[in-house]
C-alpha cells in the first residue's frame, strides 16, 4: 500500500468573467478544462485504487476578473480531482471574496506525517503584480515549529526567490528575506509551492526544494527582460504538477503538458 500522500497542483487558471472571453491569444477556460481532463488520467495512473490526489493545491491567479461566479466555477470543474481542495490566493485575486468560501479557510492542513501551510502573499501590493505576506502570516510561520508533523510544505503564490528573469524577479514575493528569516528558523520545511511565473521551476535553497508549476493560462518565458509569452511548442501548452510527499520527507514530483 502506497502512504505517500498524493497531491496535485493548478495555478494561474486567470478564468474570465465570460467563459468564453480569450486572454493573450488562448482561451483560459478551454486550457483548464484540459489540465482537469489530463490531471485525471494521471491520477489514475498513480494508483488503481484511487483515481483522485489526496489533495488539490491551488496556487492563486485562478481569476483574472475576481467575480463570485468565477470561484464557483473552478471550484465546480475542479471538485471530482482531488479528496479535499485548498487555494490561496494570487495578485489578480479578490482575498476577502475567496474568504466567502467557508469551506475553504484552513490555513494548516495536517496529514500524516505532513502539514500544508497555506500562506497569503497578497499584503501590500505594488500595483505591478507583486505583493508580501502580512505581519500575521510571518507570525504563522513562526509558530510551525510547534506543529505535531515531522514534514512541512508551504504553500503560496509568490515565488519567494529570484528566477533570473528581470521583470519577474521585480514582482516576485516583495518581503522574501522577512520570509527566509523565519523558515531558516524551523527544522522540519522539506519543500516551497509556488505559481505567479507561468512557467516550471524547480530549485533548491539550503536543501529546501522549491517548486513551481506552469500555468493553466498562457506561459511566459524564462530569464527575460520584459514579458514575452512562451512559443516553444513543448513548453507553450497548460500544464500542472502532481507530488507524492513520502513518509520520510522526500518528494517525488513531476510536472505534465496538456497534449
Amino acid at each position: 500500500m502506497n502512504s505517500a500522500i498524493k497531491l496535485l497542483q493548478i495555478t494561474d487558471c486567470h478564468l474570465q468573467g465570460n467563459p468564453e472571453h480569450s486572454l493573450k491569444g488562448y482561451n483560459p477556460e478551454r486550457r483548464l478544462e484540459a489540465v482537469i481532463a489530463a490531471a485525471a488520467v494521471q491520477l489514475q495512473g498513480l494508483d488503481n485504487d484511487s483515481a483522485k490526489a489526496d489533495h488539490l493545491l491551488l496556487t492563486g491567479d485562478l481569476a483574472q476578473q475576481p467575480q463570485l461566479s468565477v470561484y464557483r466555477r473552478i471550484l465546480k470543474k475542479t471538485a471530482a480531482l482531488a479528496a479535499r481542495t485548498h487555494w490561496v490566493p494570487g495578485n489578480h485575486d479578490d482575498s476577502a471574496m475567496m474568504a466567502e468560501f467557508t469551506q475553504m479557510d484552513k490555513k494548516i492542513i495536517i496529514d500524516g506525517h505532513w502539514a500544508i501551510v497555506l500562506l497569503d502573499s497578497t499584503a501590500s501590493p505594488d500595483g505591478r503584480g507583486s505583493g508580501s505576506l502580512s505581519n500575521a502570516e510571518l507570525e504563522l510561520i513562526s509558530t510551525l515549529n510547534a506543529l505535531p508533523v515531522e514534514h512541512i510544505l508551504l504553500v503560496l503564490h509568490h515565488p519567494p526567490v529570484a528566477v533570473g528573469s528581470v521583470w519577474q524577479d521585480q514582482i516576485k514575493l516583495a518581503n522574501a528575506q522577512q520570509f527566509w528569516q523565519r523558515v531558516d528558523k524551523l527544522s522540519n520545511v522539506r519543500a516551497v509551492l509556488f505559481g505567479h511565473l507561468h512557467q516550471e521551476q524547480q530549485l533548491q535553497r539550503q536543501g529546501i526544494a522549491l517548486y513551481c508549476s506552469p500555468a493553466t493560462a498562457p506561459q511566459f518565458k524564462k530569464s527575460q527582460l520584459t514579458p514575452i509569452l512562451e512559443d516553444d511548442p513543448k513548453l507553450v501548452a497548460a500544464g500542472f504538477r502532481l507530488l507524492q510527499l513520502e513518509v520520510d520527507g522526500s518528494i517525488n514530483t513531476n510536472v505534465y503538458r496538456v497534449d
